[in-house]
């Protein structure tokens, strides 16, 4: 019984690294998925933004990881802008590892579109 505590006691936080190791290393691709059933409408495949009143989600790069995973979660309104991003999406099944997917996805996006821009 004795050797069953330590095992007991660890299990869990191997379980959660564990998971949570499976969720980054899923984020890439399962991120480009969720931006296109959920954000492409307002945002525009390039994160450009759809409509005047959406900015371009260049303008969201200088905040943290966490940052845009709360803006993600809680919904956001920029300065000056007519329209709200909803919470979630508006997608209530969003889910905290789908937000931190996305911002790895729209990270890449912005990159990418940002080095394609440049001259060679």
């Amino acid at each position: 019984m004795k050797r069953l505590i330590p095992i007991l006691l660890v299990l869990p936080a191997a379980l959660a690294l564990s998971a949570s190791s499976a969720a980054a290393s899923a984020a890439p691709s399962n991120g480009k998925a969720l931006y296109s059933s959920n954000c492409v409408a307002c945002h525009a495949a390039n994160g450009k933004g759809a409509f005047p009143a959406v900015p371009d989600l260049a303008s969201r790069m200088g905040k943290t990881d966490p940052q845009l995973v709360s803006s993600t979660l809680k919904g956001f309104k920029s300065k000056g802008s007519t329209m709200a991003m909803p919470a979630k999406g508006g997608n209530p099944k969003l889910t905290a590892a789908d937000a931190a997917a996305l911002v790895v996805y729209v990270r890449s996006l912005v990159k990418s579109r940002v080095a394609s821009s440049k001259p060679h």
